[in-house]
């Protein structure tokens, strides 16, 4: 397990793209980190993550115990460098320096004309793959009716939503035919009990913080009713 999307997208928001740590201005290059490590019993919840850029977590993780060599990032550190930022991110100032430079709110917004984002329908996994690839976020939405759709349905997207958090998954090549074949079988599922699966991508903008604006890839996917009215406006 791991940190849910929206969990993520929290985090990402609150600091502003920026690391809790050096405060540098990370874009896509960042990564949110168990305070509390989950071997040692850590929640995969909003208050045991923190935004990290690469170097930083990784200074963070390297520390080796059986062999010290310098000064450990605790726990209790970490708490108070990402509680100090996501504060000063919220009131607008830069603490990298004493300029008092302003940091504009962070905002996700939508691409141009996103409402004719054209959706597609999906047969196999291998094509789910191809959108899930590369997105950083997920938008869905779904027509259940009984609590057997919404066990199906959620089961489905709580796996297209580990497929996103772990990238190993579809990194090696036997793990992604796997991933396909598995997601698969779940359409053909959604298949038989009426539904439809159709995706597509929006490229998000992401504003704000310190920098420039970053685009984010965002996975659009809807669980549709084979008789659903809304098909019309769908290409098969």
């Amino acid at each position: 397990m791991a940190f849910s999307e929206k969990i993520k997208i929290k985090a990402m928001i609150v600091c502003g793209r920026c690391c809790c740590v050096c405060h540098k201005f990370c874009g896509n290059n960042m990564e949110v980190h168990h305070i509390k490590a989950r071997a040692d019993g850590g929640q995969d919840i909003y208050e045991n993550a923190i935004p990290l850029c690469f170097d930083c977590h990784a200074e963070v993780r390297q520390y080796d115990p059986k062999h010290p060599k310098g000064i450990k990032f605790t726990e209790e550190e970490l708490i108070i460098h990402r509680d100090e930022w996501y504060d000063k991110v919220k009131q607008g100032l830069n603490k990298k320096n004493d300029k008092n430079e302003r940091i504009v709110p962070v905002k996700i917004l939508h691409q141009k004309d996103y409402q004719n984002i054209q959706l597609y329908k999906i047969d196999e996994g291998r094509q789910m793959i191809s959108y899930i690839d590369g997105s950083y976020g997920i938008v869905y939405d779904e027509e259940t009716q009984t609590l057997e759709e919404v066990k199906l349905i959620g089961e489905f997207v709580q796996y297209v939503r580990e497929i996103m958090d772990f990238d190993d998954l579809i990194d090696e090549p036997y793990d992604r035919i796997m991933s396909g074949f598995n997601l698969t079988q779940s359409i053909k599922e959604l298949d038989k009990k009426g539904f439809w699966v159709f995706v597509g991508k929006e490229n998000q903008k992401l504003v704000g913080g310190i920098g420039n604006p970053t685009l984010i890839p965002v996975l659009i996917m809807r669980i549709v009713r084979k008789d659903s009215k809304e098909i019309v406006k769908i290409d098969k």
